[in-house]
């Protein structure tokens, strides 16, 4: 279908590896199509990156080559005037999704200081799930709102500029607006009519000329809509759709709704549904290899870190505060509340970050140095007391861990590891434990990082340290 044109969509950063993205980048280079992700949606994952990677994520993706592609990035929630710059000059389109950013609680997008920037800006719907509707005017109407209540400006995004945003400019930040978003010459025919005669529409003013404007913008709904037009074919006439039939859609959706909410209760079970009844919930399905060992003397591994065999990204030192909750039903897993205290050199506390995190109930796969792969399903900021969530998911028992954290994120062989050197306090376990983790994305590259963790650990001159294959809380509970 000549009207298709396919898009190469990696999530976003913090769901995809960066040989994800770069191999995204490449294809999208290849046929020529756009790129979507979604960057800085959050104010939490602007907050993570800049902990993890000691930047914005704009300046991250940039170092990626990422926006050599022709890139859509949605969002957009969270970026500074630099960043801003960046995406103008890279060319980048923007979709902003007002009523989405709403719904989840993700903040306002800086959309006045991008239009003065001079960058391309689209309005979007984002989505059923975090829209549900789809109401083009709604999304044109909130984003002409909210932009003036954001700067207490009521001239702020005027009408005909919000309507720009939903048409030419929004073709152009898609990389289509050779093809469509204006009505010209060499150009594909898409238009709607729309009825302006309803009781909420009237009467009009015509003293001035742009007035009509406000009316498409403050007034008029996608139920006004009369026709459509799809590159110089009706695709619906005084409201009767001619090329669907919408009776005959409705029993299948709704069968296809009955069979996802039989899939996700069977999947996930009531503690996920709890954990994303009180916000935030973020579906990682984040896949990692990991080797956990036993570790005589820490300062000799450390010693060898420091050396140049490694390129170290970031160092860290925390003392984690951890609170398992299990639960009677093997598929509800494991959650976590964990406290992070970030401590500085001085050995002083400087930060603190709490999350939950609810994990797999074993791991998915051993391999055969001992080199597990396991997943991580969801993961949430938590806002509560360890009390509050007791009380509120009821585990039929827990356990708690306090350790002291070395952490290195390492390059080797172009991949990034994470090394942690865990202590543990309370309760006490002699010793320390050395683990070697990273994130993984397909069978061949869980593969390929095994054997680089064996590596490492020969680097590292423990690769005959006795492999530890319990997690914490199961190694805790064995102690005691």
């Amino acid at each position: 279908d000549p009207l298709i044109i396919p898009a190469v969509a990696p999530h976003a950063p913090y769901t995809c590896t960066e040989e994800i993205l770069e191999a995204c980048r490449d294809l999208a280079m290849e046929f020529d199509v756009p790129l979507h992700i979604h960057i800085s949606e959050t104010k939490g994952e602007v907050d993570d990156w800049r902990e993890t990677y000691d930047m914005p994520v704009v300046p991250w993706v940039k170092k990626l080559d990422l926006f050599d592609a022709k890139v859509i990035a949605a969002h957009c929630v969270h970026i500074d005037d630099g960043e801003i710059h960046t995406l103008e000059h890279a060319g980048v389109g923007v979709a902003h999704n007002p009523s989405s950013n709403l719904k989840l609680a993700s903040g306002f997008a800086p959309i006045i200081e991008m239009l003065e920037t001079g960058l391309q800006i689209g309005i979007g719907t984002d989505g059923t799930a975090s829209n549900n509707d789809l109401d083009m005017f709604e999304e044109i109407r909130l984003a002409s709102f909210i932009a003036k209540t954001v700067t207490s400006d009521p001239t702020a995004l005027p009408a005909r500029k919000a309507l720009e945003m939903a048409t030419r400019m929004g073709a152009k930040a898609l990389h289509i607006g050779h093809l469509t978003g204006s009505l010209e010459p060499g150009k594909r025919a898409d238009l709607i009519a729309i009825d302006q005669d309803r009781t909420h529409n009237v009467p009009h003013f015509k003293r001035e000329p742009q007035a009509v404007y406000s009316r498409l913008i403050y007034a008029t709904k996608a139920s006004d809509v009369q026709d459509v037009m799809v590159n110089g074919q009706w695709l619906m006439r005084d409201c009767e759709l001619l090329t669907i039939q919408e009776e005959d859609l409705f029993p299948q959706a709704a069968q296809y709704a009955d069979k996802i909410d039989a899939f996700l209760a069977e999947r996930e079970g009531s503690v996920l549904s709890k954990l994303i009844a009180i916000g935030n919930a973020e579906q990682e399905e984040s896949y990692e290899v990991q080797i956990k060992v036993k570790l005589d003397d820490p300062q000799a591994v450390i010693a060898i870190l420091e050396k140049d065999i490694f390129e170290i990204r970031r160092r860290a030192h925390y003392f984690e505060y951890d609170t398992y909750f299990r639960f009677t039903k093997p598929e509800d897993a494991r959650l976590r509340h964990r406290e992070d205290e970030f401590v500085n050199d001085a050995g002083e506390v400087f930060n603190v970050r709490s999350r939950l995190t609810l994990t797999g109930p074993a791991a998915e796969r051993e391999y055969h140095n001992s080199v597990l792969l396991s997943r991580s399903r969801f993961i949430a900021p938590a806002k509560y007391s360890p009390r509050f969530y007791r009380e509120y998911f009821r585990p039929s028992g827990e356990i708690s861990i306090h350790k002291d954290r070395l952490r290195w994120l390492i390059c080797f062989e172009d991949l990034e590891f994470f090394i942690n050197i865990d202590q543990l306090l309370d309760p006490k376990v002699d010793g320390c434990f050395l683990e070697i983790k990273s994130r993984t994305w397909s069978r061949r590259d869980a593969e390929m990082k095994v054997e680089l963790i064996t590596t490492i650990l020969q680097h590292l001159e423990i690769q005959d340290a006795e492999p530890v294959l319990q997690e914490y809380p199961d190694l805790v509970g064995e102690a005691k």
